[in-house]
């Protein structure tokens, strides 16, 4: 083989010398072959294995991480650091800790509830109104707070030698910008002056307080005295009577005032009169809203 004169080259300012030569990997090399790197003179061949394929590696295993939160301003670069901890079934077991941005603050906006496309607001806002999504769900409306309250008379009248139906007080609910169902709550001692004669507490809601029918205002609450001439102190119980259709005793909004009449009303036919105590009766009424 004829040899070859080398070359002479310059790299930062220093002489190589410098050999053309063919490299020649042998295809079908493997490591029980022998055969590893021949090493020929200048001009000359030299033969070394390719590199081969290995088994495939096993997956790193990640223990823990954590994320540092870093200020969208600061000038520290976002990171990632690779801690090796151990191995795991040959694999290797890393701790990675994050170091990101968060992200910059946005430019302020401006948002005008009362400018909404879908908000209906009657006409014109009212002070103390609050938002509700419509009956259709597809808008946004504005009702009256739902907050309730308790109101009780000024006065309850004293009774003596009573009989039949007899006012006791009466209670001015003041007008409402909801529906709302009225939960009458009260006591008196009925002190009767024999033993022939029963008297229940109701609560009636409108008609004119000196009626005894349920056309002169529905009774919401009743407590049920006892015959037999013993005093007792009778409780009203805020409940319908029962059978009552869905919706009794429901105020529907209204700007007007609601009276509730609190009565001892004589059950039967009985004979004997009754008295109440003074000082010994109190009543009141909830307003509760509802849907």
């Amino acid at each position: 083989m004829t040899a070859v004169a080398p070359e002479v080259v310059t790299l930062d300012g220093e002489d190589y010398y410098q050999w053309r030569t063919v490299l020649r990997i042998p295809k079908n090399w493997t490591p029980e072959s022998g055969v590893f790197i021949a090493v020929a003179p200048p001009g000359g061949i030299a033969n070394f294995p390719a590199a081969i394929e290995g088994a495939p590696g096993p997956a790193p295993v990640i223990n823990n991480t954590t994320m540092t939160e870093l200020a969208w301003n600061d000038p520290s670069p976002a990171s990632v650091e690779w801690t090796l901890v151990g191995t795991l079934d040959g694999a290797p077991v890393y701790d990675v800790e994050f170091s990101l941005h968060k992200g910059a603050p946005g430019d302020a906006g401006d948002m005008t509830l009362l400018d909404a496309t879908d908000l209906d607001d009657g006409g014109a806002p009212t002070a103390g109104y609050i938002f509700q999504v419509n009956a259709e769900g597809d808008g946004v409306e504005l009702v009256a707070l739902r907050v309730g309250n308790t109101y009780w008379p000024s006065t309850v009248a004293t009774l003596s030698n009573a009989t039949g139906a007899n006012a006791l007080a009466q209670v001015t609910i003041p007008g409402h910008d909801m529906k709302v169902r009225l939960h009458c709550n009260g006591q008196a001692v009925i002190d009767p002056d024999g033993p022939d004669v029963q008297v229940d507490l109701v609560a009636r809601l409108g008609g004119t307080g000196t009626g005894t029918g349920a056309t002169d205002g529905n009774v919401i609450a009743r407590g049920f005295g006892l015959a037999g001439g013993a005093t007792q102190v009778v409780v009203l119980s805020p409940s319908p009577p029962i059978g009552s259709a869905t919706g009794f005793g429901e105020v529907a909004a209204t700007a007007s005032t609601t009276v509730v009449y609190f009565r001892a009303e004589q059950v039967g036919s009985g004979t004997d009169t009754f008295d109440t105590l003074s000082g010994r009766a109190l009543f009141s009424v909830t307003v509760d809203p509802i849907a």
